[in-house]
């Protein structure tokens, strides 16, 4: 159950700081506001990609570049997890790339002046190496970003959640 639950973490940390990546307003002014609100989402997109490629190589140079270094993380019946050292720290204690590959989709882009929001789902799929009982997990998550260095989006705040398994139970 542990390995799951970090299984899970890992995942819906991969999805939202996936996001951070977005280009930023460069300065304070109407300008900016205006095109922090016209968000490419097609761009947020690519960069979740660009994120969970990075989680299924297990690049945690490259993660650490989208995790704000004042993160926190809020993971279900868990403890709030601060600041980019010990968000990686977890995230590479709790996912074995051998094991689960990621995926991720973006279902919804705000941005408003120097912060972003986004939400959507995650998937862990199984590889051959975890087993014919290892079974897929999924879940939804949420986060909200800050402008970061040179023009890029950080993820600054984020959640995630997976069914429980009452819930689960309750669907078939």
């Amino acid at each position: 159950m542990k390995v799951q639950r970090h299984l899970t973490l890992g995942l819906a940390s991969a999805v939202l700081m996936t996001a951070c990546a977005q280009s930023a307003p460069k300065t304070e002014d109407a300008a900016s506001a205006a095109e922090a609100a016209s968000l490419d989402v097609g761009t947020l997109r690519g960069e979740v990609n660009q994120f969970v490629a990075a989680w299924n190589t297990g690049d945690q140079a490259a993660l650490g570049q989208m995790i704000a270094e004042d993160a926190v993380l809020l993971q279900p019946d868990g403890l709030p997890i601060e600041g980019r050292t010990a968000i990686l720290a977890t995230m590479a204690e709790g996912y074995d790339i051998a094991m689960y590959q990621q995926a991720a989709t973006v279902d919804e882009v705000m941005a408003v002046g120097d912060a972003a929001y986004a939400r959507g789902a995650w998937m862990l799929n199984p590889t051959a190496a975890a087993g014919a009982d290892a079974a897929a997990l999924s879940g939804k998550w949420s986060a909200l970003y800050k402008a970061g260095p040179e023009g890029t989006w950080q993820t600054w705040r984020w959640m995630w959640n997976q069914p429980s398994p009452e819930v689960m139970d309750v669907g078939e």
